[in-house]
């Protein structure tokens, strides 16, 4: 009984080591290539691209702001000192 647990231990030894060697050299195979100039180069118009976009991106930011400030000086005093109110107080 002893041998045949032994034989047993080894067989699913040998399984998994030969299932590990196989999924290692089919991961190998399909390993991504070194980049290529075609790929630098559209990383490199990606960067630019992102950095044009980041600045459009600030731009309209500020521009916001400036709308919201005019809006809120162009509003005028707040609704608590309105000329209506004031003279029902009185």
């Amino acid at each position: 009984m002893g041998f045949m647990m032994m034989v047993l231990l080894i067989a699913v030894i040998g399984c998994c080591s030969v299932t590990a060697m196989t999924a290692y050299k089919l991961g190998t195979n399909r390993l991504p290539p070194v980049a290529s100039p075609d790929q630098d180069l559209r990383l490199a118009e990606q960067g630019e691209r992102i950095e044009s976009l980041e600045s459009e991106l600030q731009r309209l930011r500020d521009q916001a702001d400036f709308t919201e400030k005019l809006l809120t000086e162009r509003s005028g005093p707040p609704a608590s000192n309105a000329p209506d109110e004031v003279a029902r107080a009185e």
